[in-house]
């Protein structure tokens, strides 16, 4: 009996884990201007989404698709907005991909720091998302959330990506991003990725950010 309740006062609840982020964690953490410099040729500039404006914008996919249960960053920086979404109940992986070491070791860091067992669903990989063979990386069963924070990307950087989203992730797939995806300027039919709409979401730069929200065909 004893050890059961032991057990009981020793397991970190998703409100204790949230907040234990958020106190490790509490704002965008900018690189120091010394690290403003070209990476593989791409100059690459450093934000985030808000906590609140990650919540606000899964509550809101959920009415469009209630399974999601994998959630994917591409360019997942420093690492809280994976382990903010593996802290939901619903989902079983969050994927984080990005190309700057540094970063990516910082949220190997902030994985180590928090407490409890959400940070085990979040794997974490330093890498080109070109090299990343995304359907190896996905759980049984998966309802795709991809967050790709590329407003600092060029058109063709971007289009590539999301060919490439298309191409690897299941049907029903939700994509999000900061600028649109060419394609759906284009007056092909033929295309598997259809914009759904925009929404003002909350971002270290901006509390009115658009996100525009993609779902690859059922």
């Amino acid at each position: 009996m004893n050890t059961r309740k032991r057990r009981s006062r020793s397991r970190v609840t998703r409100k204790a884990f949230v907040n234990a982020l958020k106190k490790i964690y509490p704002a965008c953490k900018h690189d120091e201007s010394r690290q403003h410099e070209l990476y593989d040729g791409h100059k690459i500039t450093y934000g985030e989404m808000d906590y609140e404006g990650l919540a606000k914008l899964f509550k809101h996919l959920q009415k469009l698709t209630p399974h999601i249960n994998t959630f994917i960053d591409v360019g997942s920086g420093r690492g809280k907005l994976c382990l903010f979404m593996a802290s939901s109940a619903k989902i079983k992986k969050a994927i984080g991909i990005e190309l700057v070491k540094a970063r990516h070791e910082d949220a190997l860091c902030l994985q180590n720091k928090v407490p409890g067992e959400y940070a085990k669903n979040v794997h974490f990989i330093n890498a080109n998302i070109f090299d990343v063979d995304l359907g190896s990386e996905l759980p049984e069963d998966p309802c795709v959330f991809v967050w790709f924070s590329n407003l600092c990307f060029d058109q063709n950087t971007t289009d590539a990506i999301f060919d490439k989203l298309v191409k690897e992730l299941p049907a029903g797939s939700i994509i999000c991003c900061s600028k649109i995806y060419s394609t759906d300027t284009k007056s092909d039919d033929k295309t598997s990725l259809k914009f759904t709409e925009s929404i003002p979401i909350e971002m270290s730069w901006s509390k009115t950010s658009n996100v525009h929200i993609y779902k690859t065909s059922d």
